[in-house]
């Protein structure tokens, strides 16, 4: 059985992770599977995006747990364990490059690496009962790694409280501080996720990878240099295809066709 299943659908790559024994908890097998299905998405023009969601029914239902503790994400030994961390951090490196835009289906709890996995995505549907946070302060560990995430994402008073105390949140409070976009009965996260990527996918691929390169590129600048950053961006946006495209569909009152260039 494959830890992680891929299906396309009309430009939408769904990545189910695929051990829901572990709740979905990333192994370094995942972690390098999860990679190398990012790679292919990006080098395949069919695929418009990318939706990341975890497989399991019941109580077994969780989007991602964290680090495999039980013998997964760790490693043996103290060398295998920083190089496994290291694929970790590439991991949310990938998801954040990717030029296609990603959707996460969080479809149940999302605790330490899962968080990240959430606060990395582009967009964000979740359960309204879904668990998402950082324990891993109860177990005698920081969560360093998904650190810069929950910074950059969450107020800085909400971001100290979830790592410092190991709390969670779930529901409205998740959509308050901008953890996911909105909020659906359990049963319709998939189908609400699925209809983000359909409007997705339905913009010009090229316009979405230049507009998501910028913004990802900007926020390491000081304010000048992004002002100056973005007119260069849009200079370029201006120079598509399907930027010519989008303007004269307006005007002919029709729906654009993107040729994704």
């Amino acid at each position: 059985m494959s830890i992680l299943l891929t299906n396309d659908d009309d430009g939408v790559r769904t990545l189910t992770l695929n051990r829901p024994e572990r709740r979905n908890a990333l192994s370094p097998e995942l972690v390098d599977a999860l990679l190398a299905a990012l790679r292919a998405a990006d080098d395949d023009k069919a695929v418009r995006v990318v939706v990341l969601t975890g497989a399991g029914d019941g109580d077994k239902q969780a989007f991602c747990a964290g680090g495999d503790l039980g013998g997964g994400l760790v490693g043996d030994g103290f060398f295998e364990q920083h190089l496994a961390r290291g694929a970790f951090a590439d991991l949310l490196l990938a998801l954040r490059r990717l030029k296609k835009p990603t959707v996460a289906a969080v479809n149940g709890l999302a605790l330490g690496g899962g968080f990240g996995l959430v606060l990395v995505c582009d967009l964000a549907v979740a359960a309204d009962d879904a668990r998402m946070g950082t324990p891993e302060v109860k177990r005698g560990l920081f969560p360093m790694m998904i650190a810069a995430l929950i910074d950059e994402v969450l107020p800085k008073k909400a971001a100290m409280e979830l790592m410092l105390l190991g709390s969670e949140v779930q529901g409205a409070r998740a959509v308050e501080l901008g953890v996911v976009n909105r909020v659906v009965p359990r049963a319709d996260v998939r189908q609400e996720a699925r209809a983000l990527a359909k409007r997705l996918a339905s913009s010009s691929p090229a316009v979405l990878a230049l507009g998501k390169r910028a913004v990802v590129q900007q926020r390491e600048m000081p304010f000048e240099q992004k002002l100056a950053f973005l007119r260069d961006q849009l200079t370029l946006n201006l120079q598509l295809e399907d930027a010519a495209e989008g303007v004269t569909a307006f005007l002919e009152k029709r729906d654009p066709q993107w040729k994704g260039r």
